[in-house]
């Protein structure tokens, strides 16, 4: 039976998986509920379920039929965020503050269902599949957790795929692109300090607050001056905290925020103009300044060029070149489906959700009114089992 004709059969079963837990949203390390009724979908097929340890996610292995082959690692992630939703769908979350926003709700009802068409597939294709249903990707942790616990051996995967919600591509659609897809992700933190002192007598102290201005506006000039333009980046400083009353002059102020690259180059020659400029404005004006970056942040996601192409041929074969959504440029959000490209190659490509009749699908993911449209749930399901087929079957 062709692909298409399975997931046009159990297209309603998945909808409704997919409106279950959406209604049922869990938060990061939170995703007990969720973790459960993944296994509850999938306690008919052949998925071997694997015990690393964790308290949620879960992680299973699918043997073909058809003999010896490679290992795919196909990921989807459980969590949801802390908004409260306000899209006015009728399965909208029942947990107040707890919301998918940013569809990872449809990234696990695909997975779940190319879990399903590749069972019944089983015959046709060789190798493994490695499903990998994970916990933490918005709160950060989850990958890293789950590569220290084995993820990535036993046995270890040849190619890692996942795909991501996109309401800028219309539902029905799927967007790839090879090379830089998703942006590294850096959180900085500034700490500029001064003396003190009265509000009355600034020529007495040395004033934190207009030197952390000079800061963050100086912290601009790297992006407009000192790169590139054809070398995108972001800095943003989203918070600046300093003084404790209207009438006195702070010590310290504190400005945090996160930094954008798509390669390691200018990521790591951002933090150190940073830490520069921070330094040598402070001087300027008899402060001090000290910049920290919090960890190490997420990596951007590579696309392998060969697994791009690989896709893009299984794409034109299934659902046709004219739902392929060639993506010009990457995405300066970041994605910790970075960190298992690290250790492997791999590949993330786009589900177009976006419905042109409805506003409320054109909006950006977290926001608390956004609605991804389900037509997009048969298109996800075919080009991630599709994919899986013809890799695993070494279709070029």
């Amino acid at each position: 039976m062709e692909i298409q004709e399975i997931v046009e059969e159990i297209k309603d079963e998945m909808i409704r998986i997919r409106r279950h837990i959406h209604a049922h949203p869990e938060l990061s390390h939170e995703e007990y509920e969720t973790t459960q009724f993944v296994k509850e979908q999938l306690k008919d097929t052949s998925i071997e379920w694997q015990e690393l340890g964790l308290e949620t996610g879960a992680v299973g292995l699918m043997h073909g039929k058809a003999g010896e082959g490679p290992v795919l690692m196909l990921r989807a992630d459980l969590d949801a965020l802390p908004i409260d939703e306000e899209s006015g769908v009728e399965f909208k979350s029942e947990k107040p503050n707890v919301m998918h926003a940013c569809g990872h709700d449809v990234h696990t009802t695909v997975l779940i269902g190319a879990a399903k068409v590749l069972e019944r597939t089983r015959n046709e294709w060789k190798g493994t599949i490695k499903f990998v249903f994970q916990p933490s990707e918005e709160r950060a942790g989850g990958a890293t957790e789950l590569i220290e616990a084995g993820v990535l051996e036993n046995p270890k995967p040849d190619h890692a795929v996942c795909l991501h919600t996109w309401p800028s591509t219309d539902a029905g659609k799927i967007g790839i692109r090879p090379g830089p897809m998703t942006s590294a992700n850096d959180t900085f933190h500034v700490t500029v300090t001064g003396t003190g002192g009265h509000g009355a007598h600034p020529e007495k102290s040395v004033d934190p607050i207009p030197v952390a201005g000079d800061v963050v506006d100086m912290f601009q000039r790297i992006i407009s001056r000192n790169l590139s333009p054809f070398e995108p980046a972001v800095i943003t400083a989203g918070q600046i905290d300093g003084g404790t009353a209207n009438n006195v002059i702070a010590t310290k102020v504190n400005i945090s925020g996160t930094v954008r690259t798509l390669n390691q180059t200018t990521r790591d020659y951002i933090k150190k103009r940073m830490a520069e400029i921070a330094h040598h404005v402070a001087a300027a004006s008899n402060a001090e300044a000290d910049v920290d970056f919090k960890g190490a942040g997420c990596p951007p996601v590579i696309n392998d060029p060969h697994l791009t192409g690989l896709l893009e041929q299984s794409l034109k074969d299934r659902i046709g070149e004219e739902n392929i959504d060639y993506l010009k440029v990457p995405s300066t959000g970041s994605e910790d489906f970075a960190y298992y490209l690290e250790h492997i190659p791999g590949m993330l490509f786009r589900l177009g959700t976006r419905d042109d009749e409805d506003s409320r699908t054109h909006l950006p993911l977290h926001n608390p009114g956004i609605v991804f449209d389900e037509r997009a749930i048969p298109t996800g399901i075919t080009a991630m089992s599709g994919f899986a087929i013809d890799y695993l079957n070494g279709v070029h």
